[in-house]
C-alpha cells in the first residue's frame, strides 16, 4: 500500500474508533442518511449523503460522505473532522480536518485538503451556538499525480440554531493562500459559504434544503455553486465499542 492512499483510508475509518474515552461515560453516536435532488448552475441530478458522528466527553468525531450525479457532471466529497476540548478551558478546542473532493465541472480530479488549528465558542446557549476557528492548511489539487502543495491561512465561523423543531446551520470559511505561486499559477484564495435548513417531517425523517458556493478571488477561476433538496433520517446508534 502506498503512502498516498493513507489519507483516503484514514477518512473512511480513523477517528470514529479513536478514543480518549472515559469509561464511566459511554459515547453518543448519531448517523444521518439522505437521498434527493441537486442543482448546479447548468445541470441537475441526484444526490446521496451519509454522516456518522461520535461525541464522547470532550471529544468529537465526524465523518461525512456526499455524492452527486448530475446530467453532465459528478461531484463527490469525503470529509473527516476530529476535535477535543481543553479540560481546563472547555470553551476552546483543537481540531483536525481532512477531506477529499472530486468535481468534474471544474476539472478537479481529486483534491486532498488538510487543516489543523484551534477553535472556540463565541457563545453557547441551549438552542444556538457560534464557534470561530483558525488554522494552517494545505491542499493538493491533483492528489493522484502531483505532489505540489498549496498552503493557506484559514479562518471560519460556524453557527447552528434551532428554530422551533427546525434547525439551521450556517458555515463560512476563508482560505488565504500564503505559499508562493509559480509563474503563471493562479491564486487559489477563496471563501466558502454553506447554509442548510432541516425540517422534521415524521419521527426520525426530515427534509433538508441546502446551498453551497465557493467564491474565488481570481477571476480566472469560476465560482462553484450547487443547491439540493433531500429527505432522510437522523437517528442515534447503539454502538458500544
Amino acid at each position: 500500500m502506498t503512502l498516498r492512499r493513507t489519507p483516503l483510508l484514514f477518512l473512511l475509518a480513523a477517528g470514529l474508533l479513536n478514543a480518549h474515552d472515559l469509561p464511566d461515560q459511554p459515547p453518543s453516536w448519531t448517523h444521518y442518511l439522505r437521498m434527493g435532488a441537486a442543482q448546479e448552475e447548468s445541470s441537475s441530478g441526484a444526490m446521496g449523503f451519509y454522516r456518522i458522528k461520535r461525541i464522547h466527553g470532550n471529544t468529537f468525531h465526524d465523518l461525512r460522505v456526499l455524492g452527486m450525479h448530475l446530467q453532465d457532471a459528478t461531484i463527490a466529497t469525503a470529509r473527516y473532522k476530529s476535535s477535543q476540548k481543553f479540560t481546563s478551558a472547555p470553551k476552546f478546542y483543537r481540531f483536525t480536518v481532512m477531506s477529499l473532493r472530486h468535481n468534474s465541472i471544474s476539472d478537479l480530479k481529486i483534491r486532498y485538503h488538510y487543516n489543523q488549528g484551534f477553535g472556540g465558542f463565541v457563545f453557547e446557549k441551549p438552542t444556538t451556538h457560534l464557534t470561530a476557528e483558525a488554522a494552517l492548511s494545505y491542499d493538493m489539487s491533483d492528489y493522484l499525480s502531483d505532489t505540489r502543495k498549496t498552503s493557506y491561512f484559514k479562518w471560519g465561523l460556524f453557527w447552528d440554531v434551532d428554530i422551533g423543531r427546525n434547525s439551521l446551520a450556517f458555515d463560512f470559511e476563508n482560505f488565504k493562500q500564503i505559499s508562493d505561486r509559480e509563474s503563471g499559477e493562479v491564486d487559489q484564495s477563496r471563501f466558502e459559504l454553506s447554509v442548510e435548513l432541516n425540517i422534521p417531517i415524521w419521527k426520525n425523517v426530515q427534509l433538508t434544503v441546502g446551498y453551497e458556493e465557493e467564491f474565488y478571488n481570481s477571476e480566472e477561476i469560476p465560482n462553484i455553486l450547487f443547491m439540493y433538496v433531500s429527505a432522510g433520517i437522523k437517528r442515534p446508534l447503539a454502538l458500544t465499542f
